[in-house]
């Protein structure tokens, strides 16, 4: 929708922090306006994030973008994940102690009656390095091209990705297509233990199969970007994935019952636990809209994300800002997130030994009913000319059985140079 003459200017400074906010698909600015610059912007940040009783999480990251004199622009972003605690190893909860064997098969550790099974040998880091170049084609034409590769102790992935941009009616629409490759190595501690098969004490032989598996993934996405009027904005896309190899986390386990839910003991333990087993291949679509306004000096925005799979998982998402400016140089950002999730069909909290074995089966939590609510708010700053943000969020998530049952703390501080 065009403005006025009189009104251009102030209709074009609102398009433009609106399209800034929003950002485009795939992470490409929608009518983000390049302005020639020396140097390089630099933008550091450090989260935390802390379960109760479960994982912590140190992230350090730091983003570097330059713009030069044909517009284009190349954006780099390290990030570095320190992470400690338990996480749950997918067996069910019992009125005994259970002892497991360490996923390197060196040891085992023990979980207390009555308390959910954790594996408190959890130890990670990984690092993660981005590159993306912005590349104009023309007055409204643009190709983004991105390229990243992460890497810890027991995974390995490479991705790339290009997104075509075309700005049309007035430069008020903007349309899309992206399309993105993964190639990851799984290379899981002690080797990949055979799918379905029991788990062996420590002091005995665990059937196990290569070093190492692999899984790929490639992607699509369609979008529109449109500005509404002068002060609302609107996005649209459609997300097709699809992934083959192996899906399968070699370190979760699915407890085998009796007909009255007490341990069966076997293997030099006193539970039998089996080795969960996934498809090797998953096909995904979603659904995403946003909207953003700007209202009277405050900007506010909510989106809704709707997910289907061939797992049968179907999941709604719900996240909405609001941000309050409160001076040149203040804002406070509320933010609210709902998420909830159907389960995928081969989960199962447990089996009992009177059941056949289904071909694929998993306790994973994330693969069961859920749902996850995040409050908390981002209060922006400026310390000279450099701005900062500190965000602080409670994240509170439940499900079906007691190990989705889940509270967790987000903390996270930003400057940009």
């Amino acid at each position: 929708m065009q403005s006025k003459k009189n009104k251009a200017g102030k209709a074009k400074n609102i398009r433009g922090l609106l399209s800034t906010a929003t950002g485009c698909l795939l992470g490409a600015s929608a009518g983000a306006q390049a302005n020639s610059m020396a140097g390089w912007d630099a933008d550091v940040a450090v989260l935390i994030y802390n379960e109760t009783d479960r994982v912590s999480a140190f992230e350090p990251a730091i983003s570097l973008k330059k713009t030069y004199d044909d517009e284009s622009v190349l954006g780099i972003k390290f990030v570095y994940d320190a992470l400690t605690g338990a996480s749950h190893n997918g067996a069910a909860e019992s009125d005994q102690v259970q002892t497991f064997t360490r996923p390197s098969g060196n040891g085992s550790y023990s979980t207390d009656a009555g308390e959910v099974p954790l594996d408190d040998t959890f130890r990670d880091s990984r690092g993660n390095l981005s590159v993306n170049y912005e590349q104009p084609i023309g007055r409204f034409n643009k190709m983004v091209y991105g390229g990243n590769v992460s890497a810890e102790h027991d995974f390995t992935s490479m991705g790339a990705s290009a997104t075509y941009l075309h700005d049309m009616n007035q430069r008020n629409t903007t349309l899309s297509v992206g399309v993105s490759f993964e190639s990851n190595q799984i290379n899981p501690e002690g080797g990949v233990p055979v799918p379905l098969t029991e788990m062996q004490a420590n002091t005995n032989t665990q059937l196990r199969g290569d070093d190492s598996e692999t899984r790929t993934m490639s992607e699509i996405m369609f979008g529109v970007t449109q500005v509404i009027d002068r002060y609302t904005l609107a996005q649209f896309n459609y997300g097709f994935s699809q992934s083959s190899g192996y899906h399968t986390d070699p370190y979760k386990i699915v407890s085998v019952l009796d007909s009255n839910g007490d341990l069966i003991a076997a293997n030099g333990l006193n539970g039998t636990y089996l080795y969960e087993n996934r498809p090797d291949s998953r096909t995904k679509q979603s659904l995403y809209g946003k909207v953003k306004r700007y209202m009277g000096g405050d900007v506010a925005d909510i989106s809704y994300r709707y997910m289907w799979d061939d797992w049968d998982v179907v999941s709604h998402t719900i996240d909405t800002h609001y941000r309050f400016n409160l001076s040149n140089n203040w804002y406070v950002e509320p933010h609210v997130r709902y998420y909830q999730q159907q389960a995928a069909e081969f989960y199962r909290y447990s089996i009992t030994n009177t059941e056949a074995v289904p071909e694929y089966l998993s306790a994973d939590y994330r693969l069961g009913d859920l749902t996850a609510t995040t409050i908390g708010a981002k209060l922006g700053f400026m310390v000279g000319e450099h701005k900062n943000s500190v965000r602080l969020e409670m994240y509170q998530q439940s499900g079906d059985e007691s190990p989705a049952d889940m509270d967790a703390l987000i903390l996270q501080y930003n400057v940009s140079f």
